[in-house]
């Protein structure tokens, strides 16, 4: 008899290995998008920490030019335009609305008074409190205050 040489694998290995390796696909494809969804709202949350020390910077140059007589660091008109785009923001300053522009060259994010609640942006004693911030128009609403961002309830 002829000695066949064997060469290459079997129709039963190659199924065994697409079985293997879709098994893994199967494990590791819900375990990386938890991740990627980990690390968007780290991003969201960091933006808005972000912009809530771009609005207290405002509020220093606010003050500053107060002290000196000049111009304020705030928007000239009573209304916020949707082409301020979060660059210019409301809030309420010794009981009395302002309009501070805003330097912030991040995410867009845009932080809004809650109305029903009777929740404005504020700054009290130099701390700044924000209200509504969503991050792109994204999903998940946070608060920012005294430097830190949570998720609002």
């Amino acid at each position: 008899m002829k000695e066949m040489n064997k060469k290459g694998f079997t129709l039963i290995e190659l199924l065994a290995i697409i079985v293997i390796l879709a098994i893994i696909a199967v494990i590791t494809v819900p375990i990386i998008l938890n991740i990627i969804d980990e690390a968007r709202k780290g991003a969201e949350k960091n933006s808005v920490i972000g912009y809530g020390k771009a609005v207290e910077l405002a509020y220093t140059q606010y003050q500053y030019d107060n002290s000196l007589g000049t111009t304020p660091n705030s928007h000239e008109g009573t209304e916020l335009n949707s082409s301020d785009d979060g660059k210019v923001i409301k809030v309420t300053i010794d009981n009395a609305a302002k309009f501070l522009k805003v330097d912030f060259d991040g995410d867009k994010v845009v932080c809004t008074v809650d109305a029903t609640n009777n929740k404005n942006n504020t700054i009290t004693n130099g701390i700044v409190s924000l209200q509504n911030c969503k991050v792109n128009d994204g999903s998940t609403v946070y608060n920012y205050s005294g430097g830190k961002a949570t998720p609002a309830s």
